[in-house]
């Protein structure tokens, strides 16, 4: 669905700065000595170095640890593949095109979705299948057909135009994927200068009010149609839309896969959203309870939260908080100035930044055992083709504290880090683009904590 979606500008830069998308060849890579950007020798500073496991022209992404850290799946292009943490004992397993990596606990079977639609354009058809490890017993869980629904925001920013319904993330035991849907409620959201804040109103009762003058994006004022989103799972076992229950109130926007994300027993799903309120458009996590039909919006920055992630306990989120571009949408977010890392209980209670290097883009990943957080710092910017950066790899404590540079990576972007189940080790998926998009895997030990210096 993404290729029939306009985005809005906030969205192409969160897409851009720090989403991981779900992607080797048959050849053994040999595990070169550790790289710094600098080039210097690995224990350099008392860091530790960022050794190439997937490092080929193939485009490798999406790694997935086996139970015991002993081995690393992953995709390269099309292809399912496994090796050891080094590098080494590489070997294909099973191809699956276009898709990212989903596992079972056991890492027995592989789950992979997919959509097509009718040659007129009518009716979207979305599939589920499972096959094992190896390929074998492919098997279509489930096959839901939905008539073609679209929604727009009246082009009153950008002409955003999309269907209505979204498909998203499978649900930790793999029998569900959650879907949204976005519908018009018939208000519109207007700035009132005597007021001197938005105002809804039900459309129609108000004239006309232009989107753009002659001093373009600054005389913006009216937000867009306001649409209700609204929460669903397609049900594997019984092959149906159920119906969850309602998001929050915003303009239209798209989410993109990767940002909407389960909690560890299953009980929640945690997504941002655009929020219509008096501060304008504003970009905030909401929380849902699956079982209940409840839905919590738990951050409160007037501007944009992004990127959720969950604790290993279920109980915090941990997200990126963007400053604002605009006056009149804040939910345009002007990464130029940074983002940093806060995590919140998910009432909305205890909001805590987490990082706050200035100027910076932090994006950050949970330990195992929810002590720690790793993220990449990095300054923030569009690049040309084949041009590369110097991006920080870092440890702070959950609470902000004891916060470690681990090592520097000379790439483009960081856009997803994996901790392997005893908490030893990260693999780390950089992203470059010169001729094509190129992803390619690295590992970091986790050094014991006396070994790492403290630089801050």
């Amino acid at each position: 669905m993404l290729s029939r979606k306009t985005f809005t500008i906030g969205i192409i830069l969160i897409a851009v700065l720090g989403i991981s998308a779900c992607i080797e060849t048959n050849h053994e890579v040999e595990a070169p000595a550790a790289v710094t950007s600098a080039n210097e020798p690995a224990d350099a500073n008392n860091q530790v170095g960022a050794t190439p496991v997937a490092d080929t022209s193939s485009d490798e992404r999406s790694p997935v640890w086996s139970p015991d850290s002993s081995k690393i799946f992953f995709k390269s292009d099309d292809w399912i593949c496994v090796c050891n943490p080094d590098g080494s004992q590489k070997e294909k397993l099973a191809e699956i095109k276009w898709n990212s990596l989903v596992m079972d606990p056991e890492r027995k079977r592989a789950f992979y979705k997919n959509r097509t639609c009718t040659v007129d354009g009518s009716e979207e058809t979305y599939q589920a299948y499972v096959m094992d490890i190896d390929g074998k017993n492919l098997t279509k869980i489930a096959s839901l057909t939905l008539e073609d629904e679209y929604v727009d925001d009246g082009g009153y920013i950008g002409g955003t135009r999309m269907l209505a319904y979204d498909m998203h993330s499978w649900s930790p035991n793999r029998t569900e994927i959650f879907f949204t849907r976005l519908e018009e409620t018939g208000y519109t959201w207007v700035w009132r200068e005597e007021e001197g804040e938005w105002v809804r109103y039900r459309a129609g009762t108000e004239p006309f009010i232009s989107v753009l003058d002659e001093r373009g994006w600054e005389g913006q004022k009216l937000i867009a149609k306001e649409h209700l989103k609204t929460a669903w799972v397609w049900d594997l076992e019984e092959n149906e839309l159920r119906f969850i229950g309602n998001l929050s109130y915003g303009i239209v926007h798209g989410t993109l896969r990767g940002l909407v994300v389960w909690s560890p027993d299953g009980r929640h799903v945690a997504l941002p959203c655009s929020d219509l309120s008096e501060a304008g458009s504003t970009g905030q996590i909401f929380v849902i309870n699956m079982e209940t039909g409840k839905s919590r919006r738990s951050t409160s920055f007037v501007g944009s939260s992004t990127l959720p992630r969950w604790s290993p306990d279920g109980k915090k989120i941990m997200y990126v908080r963007m400053p604002p571009k605009y006056w009149w949408s804040p939910y345009i977010d002007n990464s130029d100035e940074g983002a940093d890392i806060w995590v919140v209980d998910i009432d909305g209670s205890n909001e805590k930044q987490v990082t706050a290097i200035p100027e910076n883009w932090e994006e950050g990943f949970w330990s195992p055992d929810g002590k720690r957080i790793v993220y990449a710092s990095l300054k923030p910017g569009f690049m040309d083709v084949g041009e590369t950066r110097e991006i920080e790899v870092r440890m702070v404590n959950e609470d902000g504290g004891d916060e470690r540079l681990l090592t520097t990576i000379t790439t483009e972007l960081i856009v997803r880090m994996v901790w392997s189940p005893d908490g030893s080790k990260i693999a780390v998926v950089t992203w470059e683009y010169e001729e094509g998009v190129n992803r390619d895997i690295y590992m970091i030990d986790i050094p014991a904590t006396e070994d790492v210096k403290n630089d801050i």
